[in-house]
């Protein structure tokens, strides 16, 4: 239907409807004071939204003129408060319950349909869908009826749009499934796929909106593998909302997503591969204690939003805008809890050593995310070494048997987090992240006569039996980053994804505290 206005001296038919203000609300109540302009609206129709959006900024001021401007929703009263709050509305609304007396009683056939009723209950003018002139008139004539000045509506696009169906014209057989429970849009987002199984946070215009934080919601980090879909900043920051970050988070998950669409590290390969390879992001730098991210006890577990949100925004990028969905093109054979999301914060404060981003060319006051394509983490225990020798030795073993327990060399990087108590007894003995690598890679050794049982590298299957093998091609293979609570001596093995040349890359976040 397209926009209309009209004019009529019919009284207005009475009614009585919850506010999600006060209680039941008549007619009567609402014009007790002066003139009431009633707006017909719905959830489901995007006209509706766009005619609160464009009346909310003068309801206020018509308010104060003695004039109750009062939207009146053919939903559920929860739906209706939540749209309410989405379109900015400064006050109450009324909510009709199915079969829809009352726009049955007006007549409606299209929502929204505004209605202006005078201090005697006459229908005074009506305007069906939006129209910013024929509203412009209404508000007028509405003004005219307290003798105060007309506002006038923004003149941004669109200026007429049609409206949507009225419910009280469905038919029977819907108006009865409407009225079995309505719209839940926590379901709703199910039914559409876009989750990860856990519920998400809808994302509204509104919360887009603020994620992006005034950036240009068009413009492009790139295609995401697997499916190649464009990460356009836009729906870089709707999977933001639907993971549950704040907007404060979005230039760590915005500098996340750059590093994962570096072609080194070749997201495409772990989006589709049979491995249980997941991203790991690492934050460094000051932008850590900005937004809350964890770096101490439970670090590698849940408990911090931060945390959980900003490693699940970048896997629902991957998983929507990608593709890369469980089953689909992701054949992952078994995954792992870390296909979730996983984000995490280095301690760069009682580490002992330089800081990852540090390590890795950038400077200390910058705020940098470092991606690692990872296997689930395993927790190795060591609560009797006393050297700093044996402390390498137990945990460079605890690699032993990482991807397989004869796939000797790895050739790709294992991640190692060191929970304080083990940094410490390093650093008492003066070592360095590089004494620590090496005395790691030179403890695990192995003859290749012990590896030629069952799966094996070709490396293994060439050597003389009595040949010594390395775990890793060499110390560098192996990353090391501070974290963890301060007592128990737990520190943790991330295992790597191999087969596919990926690199660690890390990307500067753009951010100022």
């Amino acid at each position: 239907m397209t926009a209309s206005t009209s004019r009529s001296s019919d009284l207005a038919p009475d009614f009585e409807l919850t506010s999600t203000g006060s209680g039941a609300t008549r007619l009567t109540d609402l014009r007790a004071s002066g003139p009431a302009i009633l707006v017909f609206v719905s959830e489901e129709c995007p006209t509706s939204t766009l005619a609160l959006r464009r009346l909310a900024p003068v309801a206020t001021g018509l308010v104060e003129s003695g004039i109750v401007v009062m939207p009146i929703f053919e939903d559920a009263p929860e739906i209706a408060a939540r749209v309410a709050r989405r379109t900015g509305w400064p006050g109450p609304v009324l909510s009709e319950p199915p079969p829809y007396e009352t726009s049955r009683a007006y007549r409606l056939e299209s929502l929204p349909t505004t209605v202006l009723v005078d201090r005697d209950g006459r229908i005074v003018s009506t305007v069906v869908g939006w129209d910013r002139d024929d509203l412009n008139a209404l508000l007028a004539a509405a003004t005219a009826l307290v003798d105060a000045p007309a506002p006038s509506l923004t003149d941004e696009p669109p200026l007429r749009k049609p409206g949507c169906g009225a419910k009280n014209s469905y038919d029977p057989e819907t108006i009865a499934t409407l009225s079995s429970g309505g719209t839940d849009e926590l379901e709703e987002m199910f039914e559409r796929g876009w989750t990860d199984g856990l519920p998400v946070v809808p994302p509204t215009p509104e919360r887009v909106a603020a994620m992006l934080g005034g950036r240009d919601p068009g413009a492009s980090v790139g295609a995401v593998p697997p499916g190649m879909g464009e990460a356009t900043l836009e729906r870089v920051a709707a999977c933001a909302v639907l993971a549950g970050c704040k907007p404060a988070y979005f230039p760590v998950v915005l500098a996340a997503v750059e590093a994962a669409l570096d072609p080194a590290f070749n997201l495409n390969g772990q989006a589709v591969t049979t491995q249980s390879a997941g991203q790991l992001v690492i934050v460094n730098g000051p932008i850590r204690d900005a937004i809350g991210l964890n770096s101490g006890m439970g670090v590698l577990g849940p408990g911090w939003r931060a945390n959980m949100t900003i490693g699940r925004a970048l896997r629902l990028v991957v998983t929507l805008t990608g593709e890369g969905a469980p089953g689909r093109l992701d054949r992952s054979a078994l995954g792992q809890p870390g296909k979730l999301g996983f984000c995490i914060a280095e301690d760069e404060e009682s580490s002992p050593w330089e800081s990852l981003h540090v390590e890795r060319g950038f400077a200390r006051d910058a705020s940098v995310v470092t991606l690692v394509a990872s296997d689930a983490p395993t927790s190795i225990s060591d609560h009797q070494s006393r050297t700093p020798e044996d402390l390498a030795w137990v945990l460079g073993w605890g690699a032993a048997s990482s991807w397989s327990a004869n796939w000797w060399p790895l050739g790709a990087t294992s991640l190692y987090v060191i929970c304080p108590e083990h940094a410490a007894l390093f650093a008492q003995a003066g070592w360095t992240k590089d004494d620590v690598r090496q005395a790691m890679f030179e403890a695990v050794r192995r003859p290749a006569r012990e590896l030629r049982r069952g799966e094996t590298t070709s490396l293994v299957q060439a050597s003389d039996p009595d040949a010594i093998v390395t775990k890793w091609t060499s110390p560098a293979e192996i990353m090391l980053i501070a974290a963890g609570g301060e007592a128990g001596r737990f520190s943790a093995l991330l295992g790597p994804c191999l087969g596919m040349a990926n690199q660690v890359v890390s990307r500067p976040v753009d951010w100022t505290p």
